[in-house]
This record gives structure tokens, sequence and C-alpha cells, in this order.
């Protein structure tokens, strides 16, 4: 019975490999001026990291442009399960950075590179919680690298795309529910490194322009992407098993490799913006993006282990597919000094019975702030601030018999720099 129980606790493991860290386990928010919108930008495309959310949109964009930028991810998470009042999840700030260089090379061309961190997170719980089994330590970090090129097809309309490849490192430990001479459960840790390749492209358009010369201004923009999955393979994972009983030792030995497959989601974008001035002093503009996020990939995980007394595991997550509204608005008072707001409503991906205190996430909206200054021709800095607060009834994952209700808070500060010559 312990064996069986002990192949059974393994079956999560694949769940481990990627953290929620907002909508699904992705991390919408790519840019510090986007976050301050909700994350509403393909219809704006107003800075470099326009070869993000569409590429399309750098033609947007004139001479040599630079947009850096850091968050500060702060998530909480605690739980009560019907045998433990409150449980709270220690989670680690997680800094995820964004680069991205936009350079026109003629009147119709745009180049880019773009560098930046789409998916990541780091939580652990008490060694000896309720849910040992499932997870206690877990991390996330990812890496990718976007080169993109644009055209600008009539006076109205470009397209752009690009290559993205993606590196990513995780780490994961549970206990597993076996007992030794020296401690009454297992643990099992597993690390590994995964490669995936895919692509995006857009389009951009200002469908409609006017102006006069006492400062009138009237645009309408709209862009349209699409991001493709990502089948991240793990080809050579390490695993090590410790504390496991002698009996047991040739099918979990003290350490074995791995592989498996993980597919991230492609992504659908349509975005308006519409930009109006009254006078020449005052600017105004109000952004709209729809997101349709193709989760239904991300249906079932399975681990190969390359000891043949090791059995496979399998794991199914029924995913959906899952919608997400982002809208913002700025008002900018001498082309120099901007102030902005947004909201988002992320729908969730997760199916009832499929909710792991490991990928916690609900239906869930939030709250946006934030301001820029243009010092000089050349240079600018934003700053922005996001909140996210949901509460879940209880909430089953059927598979591992374990239900909780949880409540997650993200809050994300931001400061980003800009330079264009």
């Amino acid at each position: 019975m312990k064996k069986l129980f002990l192949l059974f606790s393994l079956l999560p493991l694949s769940s481990s490999l990627f953290t929620l860290t907002a909508g699904g386990f992705q991390i919408p928010q790519q840019s510090v001026k986007s976050m301050a919108y909700g994350g509403a930008f393909a219809g704006i495309c107003g800075d470099a990291s326009a070869l993000f959310y569409n590429p399309a949109g750098m033609n947007n964009l004139y001479g040599q442009n630079f947009t850096a930028g850091v968050l500060g991810l702060y998530p909480y998470v605690s739980l009560q399960t019907p045998s433990y009042g409150n449980i709270d999840q220690t989670s680690s700030v997680y800094t995820p950075i964004d680069f991205y260089w936009v350079g026109q090379f003629c009147d119709k061309w745009r180049i880019g590179l773009g560098v930046n961190n789409q998916f990541g997170s780091a939580a652990s719980y008490p060694d000896t919680w309720e849910g040992m089994y499932i997870v206690q330590k877990i991390t996330l970090k990812t890496f990718m690298f976007q080169p993109s090129v644009s055209y600008q097809i009539c006076k109205h309309l470009s397209v752009g795309g690009g290559f993205v490849y993606t590196l990513g490192t995780f780490g994961d430990t549970k206990a597993i529910p076996v007992s030794s001479n020296t401690t009454s459960n297992g643990e099992v840790t597993i690390n590994g490194t995964g490669h995936a390749f895919g692509y995006n492209f857009g389009l951009f358009s200002k469908i409609w322009e006017t102006g006069n010369d006492s400062g009138s201004h009237q645009c309408i923009q709209l862009g349209v992407s699409y991001r493709s999955g990502l089948p991240m393979t793990v080809p050579n994972g390490d695993v090590t098993f410790s504390q496991i009983p002698a009996s047991l030792a040739t099918q979990f030995p003290a350490s074995e490799k791995f592989s498996t497959k993980v597919n991230l989601p492609g992504v659908f974008t349509a975005g308006v913006a519409y930009k109006f001035s009254c006078c020449k002093n005052w600017d105004f503009m109000v952004t709209y993006d729809f997101n349709y996020t193709m989760w239904s990939t991300y249906d079932s995980l399975h681990i190969a282990f390359t000891n043949p007394n090791t059995p496979n595991q399998g794991f199914q997550y029924n995913w959906k597919n899952a919608m997400a509204h982002r809208m913002g608005a700025e008002v900018t008072y001498k082309k120099s000094y901007s102030f902005r707001l947004g909201y988002y409503i992320d729908g969730t991906p997760t199916q009832d019975g499929y909710l792991s205190p490991e990928i916690v996430d609900a239906n869930s909206s939030g709250v946006c702030f934030g301001a820029g200054v243009k010092f000089c021709k050349h240079y600018s800095v934003d700053l922005a601030y996001l909140r996210s607060d949901f509460t879940t009834t209880s909430k089953t994952w059927t598979s591992q018999g374990f239900a909780a209700a949880y409540h997650r808070v993200i809050n994300i500060f931001g400061i980003g720099v800009n330079y264009q010559f």
C-alpha cells in the first residue's frame, strides 16, 4: 500500500514546473508604462515595448528607441482547509525585468530585440504542512529573447513579426509518504532546464487621424497580434530522492534523470486606442485590449524517468481557454507630465476540481496607477503600481483529495526608463 501511495503522490510533481503569478501562470505586465494602462498596449505602441505587445507597432516609433524596466512583484497567498484555520504561503519577492530596443533604418522598416520574463515565481509552505505531499518549495525563472522586424505596407497599415527563444529553469521539493529510520517522510526534489521556440506577428493601423494649427488633434489606432504557443521541452532534468526505505531503492534511487514537455499557451490580442488633444497643452488617451489565451493546450503533463524501474507519471489539468479585458486612460500636460489609470478583468483557465495550492487562481481583476515624466527630448521615466485581490470559497483538487479556500493578493511596483534619439 505504501508503494502504491508513493506512486500516486508523485503525480502532481509535473504540475510544479510552472507556478501561478497572474492570469494562469503568465506575467502579462511586460513594461512599466503598459502596466499603468492595465496591460492594454496593442493599440498604443508608444515605446519600444511595442515589440512584445504588437511588433507591427514598431513602425509607430522613429529613430533609436530603448526601454528598460524592473518590477517588484509581491504575492501573498493564504488558505484555509477543513483541518486548519489558516496557512500562509511564504512567497519571495520576484523581480521580472524587461529590455527592448527598436531601431529605424529607413522610412518603412524597423528592427528590434526584446528580453523579458513572461513566467516566474517562488513560493514555499512549511515542511510539515497539510499539503506537504503536494508542494513544499517551488521556484521558476524564464527568459524570453525576441528579435523582430516590422514593415509599413502603406500610410495607415504596418505588419510585423519575430521569433521567440525561451529558456526556463525551475525547482520543486515535496514530501513523499514513506518512512525511514531517520524520518517519517521521504522527500523528492526535481530541477530542470527547458527550451522552446515560438513566434509572434501583428498588424497596426492608424485608421483615422485629423488635426489643425490650433493644437486640436484626434487619432484612432488599431492593433492585432498573436503570440504562438511555446512547446517547452525538458530533455535531461535531475531527480533526487532522499529518506527512501531500502525496500523501494530500486524504484526510487538517490538520483536519476527525467524528461517532459510543457505547452505554454498562445495569446491573441486585439486593441484600440483613441487619442485627442483639445489644445496645445493637454493630450488625452483611452485604450482597450482584448486577450484570448489558449490555455487548453495545457491539458496534461507527462514525466518520463530514465530509470526503467521508476514508473512514468502523468497528470491531467483540463484547463480551458480564457479571456481578459484590459483598459486604461492617460492625460498628459505639455507633452511632459503623464498620469495613467488602468483596470483589467482576467478569466481563470482552471476548472472545478482542478485547483491546486501550487497554482492558486480564480477569476480576478486589478486596478493600476502610473505616471511618466519626460525630462528632455531624449529621456523619460515611468512609474506604475498594480493591485489584485481575490478570495475563493472552498475549491477542490479532486485527484489529490485536497480542498481549501484561498485568499490571494498581488502588489506590483514598477520603474522604467526610456531613451530615444
